[in-house]
């Protein structure tokens, strides 16, 4: 009798669980149980698993992607239809003056070496191509496409930084991704548009005040689609109080000039600061969105917690700051979520950062998941966000999706969010088109936007497909994102405008020239008329 390699049993295994056509993890467990029982070996694993299934591909085995899927770690990482890649800057100084901001020596202002993303950037010693190389091996093995990436740099304040490694950095991404040296970031971003590993958006982090119209055309030169920015508080008051070193105005201008430029805008807001209470926070939520002037597309809700290397931490050791109960923290938030219109993104509901770092505030880290078991429970509690709306990787049919509209005002301008919604109000596809205020309309800082209505973020949700395949069921490469376009372009024109400007990311400017754009200046840009 053959003695069969853990090799061959895996083999069979997969092909034994293709037959038995089995769609969720709990099948695939037992099925697991039972070859383990039978051939008296561990349960297999999903990571050693995926390699079996590549090995068959190659020896000519049809395949099977629903088993795929569920042989995937952490599948979450591709459901919103982009792999995501986050890279750390090395240790810089920050204009700030923050209480709340670690500074601990030889990392980036507000990072701790023992945050896993920190850890990551600091084994492969901040060299961002390491980083990249690294993450990218990381997502093929656990099973993920990534030839859609999008980057985020992560550092404190980017715009603080000496503007020589501003420059080096990203072009160093942009090389990871393409495999190969560049002369210039100019010819590294062009072979990213036909890249293995195309970029399809960029964001990084920076504080308003760094916010100007010269850093602005920096930032698009450098190929940057997305600025999150530390907002933390509406109240003036806190914000003095905390050390911020801003004032509204100045966020409101930042908001308004990045926005009249197409970016889209995440902020970070902190719940639990110094002098501010859970009916200052909820407040500060409401005007958040009541409030033209700030309407963020994404928000961060980071609740302050007290952590070593910061002057919060001397406070709170003299007895200066206390932190809200669990209990209350967690019913701030359920009541803050309320506030948040559907035409957001909450990224998160809480920062990342080790419980033995935590000196004083919640070590409850899975704050989003207890939230969505308490609305199961009472429907209407649940968050309406983007992210608790989109798809993911379950299935739909292209042809029974609804159009919805949301129109709203927003620094001097007009702002549509254009969505596809299926039968179950599962979020498809979306659209952030702006009608830019009207000073940039006639005299824009960057001449190629005059007289542009912008599109600042085209995006399909659903399982990541690689380019130019399509897959029954999937919501990328089902033709919502022609649709969303085409009808951002009719509104555009109806409403006066005679071009439209797409600020896109460098990896994706191939698809819109095919839909009739052409690169001015830093923009994909159509003519209407």
């Amino acid at each position: 009798m053959k003695i069969l390699s853990q090799e061959d049993i895996q083999k069979r295994f997969i092909k034994q669980a293709s037959s038995k056509k089995i769609k969720t993890e709990d099948g695939l467990h037992k099925l697991k149980k039972q070859f383990a029982k039978e051939f008296h070996i561990p349960l297999p694993s999903n990571f050693k698993l995926q390699d079996t299934y590549k090995n068959l591909l190659e020896e000519g085995w049809k395949g099977d992607t629903e088993l795929q899927k569920l042989l995937r770690k952490r599948k979450i990482r591709t459901l919103s239809g982009v792999s995501i890649l986050t890279v750390l800057m090395k240790a810089n100084s920050c204009p700030g003056k923050c209480v709340y901001c670690p500074s601990e020596p030889q990392m980036p202002k507000s990072y701790l070496s023992n945050e896993p993303g920190a850890m990551r950037a600091v084994l492969e010693e901040f060299d961002p191509a390491r980083q990249v190389k690294t993450r990218i091996e990381s997502l093929t093995h656990q099973g993920h496409e990534t030839d859609k990436i999008e980057m985020i740099v992560l550092g404190g304040t980017f715009l603080s930084y000496n503007k020589k490694y501003r420059t080096e950095f990203i072009k160093s991404l942009f090389d990871a991704c393409n495999e190969e040296q560049s002369e210039s970031l100019k010819e590294a971003q062009q072979k990213n548009e036909s890249a293995r590993h195309r970029i399809i958006g960029l964001s990084i982090e920076t504080r308003s005040d760094s916010i100007t119209k010269e850093s602005i055309k920096e930032l698009r030169n450098l190929g940057v689609t997305k600025i999150q920015l530390g907002i933390q508080h509406l109240d003036q008051k806190i914000l003095d109080l905390v050390q911020r070193g801003e004032t509204t105005v100045q966020m409101a201008n930042a908001i308004k000039l990045l926005r009249d430029s197409g970016f889209k805008i995440a902020i970070h807001l902190m719940p639990n600061l110094p002098g501010s209470t859970p009916k200052k926070d909820l407040k500060m939520i409401k005007d958040c969105f009541k409030n033209p002037d700030f309407k963020p597309d994404q928000i961060k809700l980071y609740p302050c917690v007290v952590v070593p290397y910061s002057k919060l931490e001397n406070w709170w050791k003299e007895g200066k700051y206390k932190s809200y109960s669990d209990q209350i923290l967690l019913e701030l938030l359920e009541e803050m979520q309320l506030y948040v219109p559907r035409y957001v993104r909450i990224e998160r509901l809480y920062r990342d950062i080790p419980g033995e770092s935590i000196l004083e505030g919640s070590r409850t880290t899975n704050m989003r998941q207890i939230l969505e078991d308490r609305a199961k429970k009472d429907p209407k509690m649940e968050c309406q966000c983007i992210r608790c709306r989109e798809i993911k990787g379950e299935s739909y049919d292209k042809n029974n999706v609804k159009l919805d509209l949301i129109k709203y005002k927003a620094s001097d301008g007009e702002e549509l969010f254009l969505s596809f919604v299926d039968a179950k109000d599962r979020l498809c596809g979306l659209l952030r088109l702006r009608f830019p205020s009207k000073e940039s309309q006639k005299s824009h800082f960057l001449p190629e936007l005059n007289g542009c209505a912008l599109v600042r973020e085209l995006h399909v949700y659903g399982a990541q497909v690689e380019v130019g395949e399509n897959k029954k069921g999937a919501s990328q490469h089902a033709g919502l994102g022609k649709r969303l376009l085409k009808e951002a372009e009719s509104l555009a024109k109806n409403a006066g405008f005679s071009r439209l400007a797409i600020i896109s990311g460098i990896g994706v400017r191939a698809y819109y020239q095919k839909q009739g754009y052409t690169l001015r200046g830093t923009y994909m840009i159509k003519d209407l008329i």
